[in-house]
Formats: structure tokens, C-alpha cells, sequence
């Protein structure tokens, strides 16, 4: 009954006014990672990445404004604000994620969830698979009750998944991030296919451990070349 009214509460939310989004993840991908309960997280980034050709990032940055919102233990859902066809508009997306593994010390958590479910797009579907290389140490960690982490900080890990585009093209992708310290964290992540990128990144951990500074550059896998550039700057809030 507990998975019936998960999934019941997904598909409730992804009924919604159709849209478009990006779950919690790494750089570029999504992962198994979910917004804690009674949070949300706000965060903005760059729409435009272009570092060596095109509008430059820095001349027109174009900005997006995400949110993600923990609805039940396994679920998540966010709302975006995104650039539409022109500067002077803009476009409201939603996703949604379910997990349904849990990691253990040989079993990786899982998760599966829903991307561009938006008026005229067709869905993007993908299922992400995440295991904590260091997984005795952090379980450790994280039953000191004295012990205040930011949700960033989760040891090393590698991710895999898979993406089903709104065009039926089926697009792995892969990635890691690697905690530093209790401050910073190394992430990167790539996508297969046109149009997509491999990312490398990292986290700061501002020390009120709720706010996050997360910047990247982007391989293109058109250019086979570094030509793109973004900043993500993120906070978690307390709902109640």
C-alpha cells in the first residue's frame, strides 16, 4: 500500500500542467539523490553555456530558476522557471522522480523519473542507478546525530543510467562525485549523443551547509572541444 500511494502521488503530479525540468543530480545528470523530507531547494544557473562561440554566458546568461520539493520519503518534484523562444519569456516545467532500491553494502539505490513533460515536447524518461564506493564509512557518518552535513556530502559514489528522449533515442550516461572534505565535493558526469556533453565540476559547501556553489565546464561531444561554462548556485530551505 506504502509503493501504491508513492506512485499514485507521482502520477498525480505529473498529470499537471505539462512542463519541463531538472531533477536533483550531478552537473548534467540526473541521479538517485532526492530532496530531504520537509525541504524544498531553490537554485539558479545559466541557460546560456557558450564560452568560445555564440552569445557568451557572461554577455547573456540567460537564467534559469529551478526548484525541487521532497513530496513523500521516495518522491520528488520540481518546478522551474525556463527561457522560452524569446528573452522576454518564459516557460514553467515540472518533473518528477520515484526511487524504488535502496542501497545497501552490494545493491545500488535506483530511481526512475520523468523529464520534459511539457506542452508540444514529448517526455523524457530515464532510470539512474548510484552506489557509494565507500559505503560502511558513510553510514558510519551519517549516524553521528551531533554530526550537521550538507546533502552533498555523501562520500564517493559512480552513477549509471539511461535517458528514453521525447525522439525514441536511447542515450546512456555515467558519473561520479567524490567528496573532498567536509566543504567541497568533485563532480563529473557525462551524456551520450548530439547536443549533450561531459561535465567537470565542483561543489562548495558554504558554512551555514545550506547553501551550494556549483560550477562546471562542459567537453561537447559536437565540438569534441571545452565550450561551455556554468555556475549553479542552490539553497535548502525548511518547509515546517
Amino acid at each position: 500500500m506504502r509503493i501504491h500511494r508513492m506512485v499514485s502521488c507521482l502520477l498525480c503530479l505529473l498529470a499537471a500542467t505539462p512542463a519541463l525540468g531538472a531533477p536533483t543530480g550531478l552537473n548534467t545528470i540526473p541521479t538517485t539523490d532526492l530532496v530531504p523530507m520537509r525541504s524544498w531547494v531553490g537554485q539558479m544557473q545559466n541557460g546560456n553555456t557558450g564560452l568560445l562561440h555564440g552569445p557568451l554566458f557572461y554577455n547573456t546568461p540567460d537564467l534559469i530558476y529551478q526548484s525541487q520539493f521532497a513530496l513523500a520519503n521516495r518522491v520528488e518534484a520540481g518546478c522551474d522557471l525556463l527561457p522560452g523562444p524569446d528573452l522576454d519569456q518564459r516557460t514553467v516545467a515540472l518533473n518528477g522522480k520515484l526511487s524504488f532500491l535502496d542501497e545497501d553494502v552490494v545493491r545500488p539505490n535506483a530511481a526512475f523519473g520523468i523529464l520534459n513533460i511539457a506542452n508540444h515536447l514529448a517526455p523524457t524518461y530515464y532510470l539512474t542507478f548510484s552506489k557509494t564506493l565507500n559505503y560502511v564509512e558513510q553510514q558510519r557518518v551519517r549516524f553521528q546525530a551531533h554530526h550537521r552535513r550538507n546533502r552533498k556530502l555523501l562520500g564517493r559514489r559512480i552513477h549509471a543510467g539511461l535517458m528514453l528522449t521525447g525522439g525514441g533515442v536511447l542515450e546512456p550516461f555515467v558519473g561520479t562525485d567524490i567528496q573532498l572534505n567536509d566543504s567541497s565535493v568533485f563532480q563529473a558526469d557525462w551524456i551520450q549523443g548530439a547536443g549533450n556533453a561531459a561535465s567537470f565540476g565542483f561543489v562548495y559547501i558554504l558554512p551555514d551547509q545550506k547553501t551550494v556553489v556549483n560550477p562546471a565546464i562542459l567537453f561537447s561531444n559536437d565540438t569534441k572541444r571545452f565550450d561551455g561554462f556554468f555556475l549553479n548556485i542552490s539553497r535548502q530551505f525548511t518547509l515546517f
